[in-house]
């Protein structure tokens, strides 16, 4: 009797345990499965480790790794707190880094991304996993519509362009319009220019010419050279990989009109690992590119930080560098608003982004390493202003100051 009495209160307390669980996740929902510890915060860094653009991808990694060095050696987190990164290869490859993202998400509180065909698609999956994403691309799909757990650091590739055509036009003091003349590999990123420089240029009171659009293999560019001899245009922006520019600098100064324009580099990145170390300095001697974060041999916050990495790792960071480190500063930087709202434990995606994105207000490390950003319940932009280098006599130098970048609501 004792012993079936025995039985009955422990059906009871268990089945009561069973319902009393079941009452609380219909109060509170799922419980998340990352949940940070009091001594280890980890983020996330996707990035194309391997694959065509793995230069661009694995310096982008090592400016994440130093930045996460740095927080911790600078107790950004508090002494008690320790940032960890965990890192997660795209291959430049859309499901691919949709595969490599699913297998590091319960992992991560939140992350970064560098390439736009391997985090393209990871738009609504951060969304429904509410695991707040740092793009670092110029990928207009990431901020427009804003999104609630989307943050883009660069501005589209049409608002950099547009925003550079701007500035070269309010000092424009010719008779005849400025031109320009675009040379594009057949890519979706290749045709933006095109497509952005044809529908804003002539707005803005430039004209647009030559166009030439080639292969993402070509190598002779002959045909593409005689268009500018024949139009003569100001500038020549160039939508080509680090081997196309080489050979087309190459074709373009044995014709005699290498001299004859200026020649701008990617949108998606100026005098970077990608190019520097593909193109030969003789032949980029001249060549003008875009810069949104800032860089080394010009800017003072990017000088001071490749300083800390010489120190630290015995390798200065460079432009593409910064970015993986600007995107490890921003998570960073949220995780230290939040806190002050909520504690450890109720750190999650929703409240890093209520309590921490949201909050960042003209955001900058070690000066201007970055131009200032600022995020809010529908701002999702990042940086807003960007710059021109020159490659002179072997070093980079300032061509045009920094100009503002308009938002196009694209």
């Amino acid at each position: 009797m004792v012993q079936r009495k025995k039985r009955g209160v422990k059906k009871f307390f268990m089945w009561g345990g069973i319902i009393l669980l079941i009452a609380c996740v219909e109060m509170f929902g799922n419980v998340p499965a990352y949940s940070a510890s009091k001594k280890v915060i980890t983020i996330g860094l996707l990035s194309c480790i391997s694959g065509p653009q793995a230069v661009i991808g694995n310096t982008c990694r090592f400016g994440a790794e130093q930045a996460v060095e740095y927080v911790n050696k600078e107790q950004l987190l508090g002494k008690n707190v320790k940032l960890k990164l965990l890192v997660a290869d795209d291959q430049l490859n859309a499901t691919v880094g949709l595969n490599a993202y699913q297998g590091f998400k319960d992992k991560i509180l939140a992350f970064a991304g560098y390439d736009t065909s391997g985090c393209s698609a990871l738009r609504p999956f951060v969304e429904q996993d509410k695991k707040p994403f740092v793009a670092l691309t110029t990928n207009r799909t990431f901020i427009y519509p804003p999104s609630k757990y989307v943050f883009g650091v660069a501005p589209p590739y049409e608002e950099i362009l547009v925003g550079f055509l701007k500035a070269i036009k309010s000092s424009w003091r010719k008779s005849k319009p400025p031109k320009l003349g675009l040379i594009s590999f057949e890519t979706p990123s290749g045709r933006v220019p095109i497509n952005a420089a044809r529908k804003y240029g002539p707005e803005i009171g430039w004209e647009i010419k030559p166009v030439s659009i080639v292969s993402p293999t070509t190598v002779d560019f002959s045909e593409a050279i005689a268009r500018i001899k024949a139009d003569k245009p100001d500038w020549v922006l160039l939508s080509l990989t680090g081997g196309q520019i080489k050979s087309l600098l190459k074709q373009a100064r044995a014709t005699g009109i290498k001299d004859m324009t200026k020649w701008l580099l990617p949108l998606w990145g100026g005098f970077t690992e990608s190019t520097t170390k593909v193109v030969p300095t003789e032949l980029l001697n001249g060549v003008y590119g875009f810069c949104l974060i800032s860089n080394p041999s010009v800017h003072n916050g990017a000088k001071a930080w490749a300083a800390w990495t010489k120190k630290n790792s015995g390798k200065e960071c460079d432009e593409s560098g910064n970015s993986g480190a600007v995107g490890v500063f921003l998570i960073t930087k949220a995780i230290q608003l939040t806190l002050e709202k909520v504690s450890f434990e109720e750190l999650n995606g929703p409240n890093l982004v209520k309590h921490g994105f949201e909050r960042i207000r003209k955001f900058q490390m070690f000066g201007d390493l970055m131009p200032p950003i600022t995020y809010g319940p529908n701002l999702r932009r990042g940086i807003t202003k960007g710059c021109v280098l020159r490659m002179v006599n072997g070093h980079v130098q300032g061509a045009i100051p920094w100009f503002d970048i308009p938002s196009l609501g694209l």
